[in-house]
């Protein structure tokens, strides 16, 4: 089993030589995959990483995923509505001994990060901003951190799908999860496999 250190120095060759011809996607998308248990590992390499890159003539745009959550959630109009609404729940889970109830709160969330498997248009407008960004750069590549942050809320084979089409640059995705055959993955380890992405993985 490869440690984070060689997929890095894969996906570093695979950058510098480009998508294989027998890739299954037409997007330059590169997944790192890395079990869960080295999720905290993973964010003390990041900046290590992104010194490589650079030593590779790579310009780096970095997308927390969980900040642009925190954001969107933050800013949204019906903020108020959702912390009275919770409140509530709070008080009569309370008062009847037992424990709140997640699945609609996160239900709410979740519609309005993306509804129908598409993206909500803030989201959407946040990942332009970083994709046009990193396009403006000579060699310039995005790379998406913190993806455990879309649970229970997103996946992000649903951003893959927005961005198919839109991309010009690389993007590095640093996903949390497992392989299964050549283009399952299961997100966070439990969720069932997914073969639905386009992208080439590393890991």
């Amino acid at each position: 089993m490869q440690s984070l250190r060689d997929n890095f120095e894969t996906l570093r060759q695979r950058l510098g030589h480009g998508r294989h011809l027998d890739s299954a996607g037409t997007e330059p998308i590169y997944y790192l995959v890395f079990p869960v248990a080295d999720i905290l590992e993973v964010k003390r390499q990041t900046k290590t990483w992104n010194a490589r890159l650079k030593n590779d003539n790579w310009d780096v745009v970095l997308l927390s995923l969980a900040d642009a959550i925190a954001i969107l959630l933050q800013k949204n109009r019906l903020r108020k509505v959702w912390l009275d609404t919770e409140r509530q729940l709070a008080q009569q889970a309370e008062s009847r001994h037992q424990p709140i109830d997640p699945r609609e709160i996160n239900k709410t969330l979740s519609k309005a990060l993306s509804e129908n498997s598409k993206l909500a248009p803030e989201l959407a407008s946040l990942l332009d901003s970083a994709v046009e960004k990193a396009e403006a750069k000579p060699n310039g590549l995005l790379m998406l951190t913190d993806l455990e942050a879309l649970h229970p809320y997103l996946r992000i084979n649903t951003i893959e799908a927005y961005l198919s089409g839109r991309v010009r640059c690389p993007i590095i995705v640093l996903y949390p999860g497992l392989r299964e055959g050549k283009t399952s993955l299961r997100f966070l380890e439990f969720y069932p496999p997914d073969p639905n992405y386009r992208s080439d993985h590393i890991g």
